[in-house]
């Protein structure tokens, strides 16, 4: 999601209150969590800490476990996640994607 309305930006610290919260790491992500940590398969699950702006792009802080239940820490795309499209995070980031984006004059693109 890199472009989003200037009328969502303050629903976006709004998801705060649903984290953390599982997610799973889409391809892209998941080579570059496992660059990382050069170790066996990684799961391609994380949890989702903070979700923040960094002007128009949606950025995820997210925790991944590897080797014997140690965790890396990695900033990735919220595009890059895919949530559980029945959770209630889900649900909030397709009613900030619905909203028109009047600075940009379209709506965000679509992100899981």
């Amino acid at each position: 999601m890199d472009h989003v309305s200037r009328d969502a930006q303050g629903g976006w610290r709004d998801l705060s209150l649903y984290l953390p919260a599982r997610a799973r790491m889409r391809p892209i992500l998941r080579r570059k969590a496992q660059s990382l940590v050069h170790t066996g398969a990684l799961s391609p699950d994380c949890i989702v800490t903070s979700i923040f702006e960094t002007g128009e792009s949606v950025m995820c802080v997210t925790q991944f476990a590897f080797g014997g239940g140690a965790r890396h820490t990695l900033i990735a795309p919220l595009a890059q996640l895919a949530f559980d499209r029945g959770g209630p995070l889900s649900k909030e980031i397709d009613l900030l994607r619905a909203r028109p984006s009047r600075a940009l004059g379209r709506r965000p693109p679509e992100i899981s």
